[in-house]
C-alpha cells in the first residue's frame, strides 16, 4: 500500500545561488572557500555548495575554470547579505549573483 500525502507533490526547490566563487584549480578558490564558510557557519546560515567543472576543450581552448556556487535558502537572503558586507571580498574573489538556483535535483518525491 502506498501513502500519497500533499507533501509529495511539494516543490521544495526554494534555493538561490548567492555568489560564485572562480579560480584556476581548487585550491586557488581553498582561501575564499573557507573564509565564506566560517562566516555563513557563525551566522548560522545553511548552504551547499555547487562545483562546476568545464570541460577538457573549455579548459584548453576557452580557458574556462573551475567555479564554486554557494546557494543558500531564500529565506535566509537578507542574512547572508550582511554577513558578506562585512567580509568585504572584492569583485576578483567572488560574484554575487543572487539569482534563482539552477539546480535541478532538489525535488520532494
Amino acid at each position: 500500500m502506498k501513502l500519497d500525502n500533499m507533501l509529495t507533490r511539494v516543490k521544495v526547490n526554494n534555493e538561490i545561488d548567492l555568489c560564485e566563487v572562480v579560480g584556476g584549480k581548487k585550491k586557488n578558490i581553498g582561501g575564499t572557500r573557507h573564509k565564506i564558510e566560517k562566516a555563513l557557519q557563525f551566522a548560522r546560515i545553511s548552504y551547499f555548495l555547487r562545483w562546476q567543472e568545464p570541460s577538457f576543450f573549455a579548459k584548453l581552448f576557452l580557458r574556462e575554470r573551475t567555479k564554486l556556487i554557494f546557494c543558500i535558502n531564500a529565506a535566509q537572503l537578507e542574512d547572508a547579505l550582511r554577513v558578506f558586507e562585512e567580509l568585504k571580498l572584492t569583485d576578483n574573489e567572488v560574484k554575487m549573483l543572487g539569482e534563482k538556483s539552477k539546480n535541478k535535483y532538489v525535488y520532494a518525491e
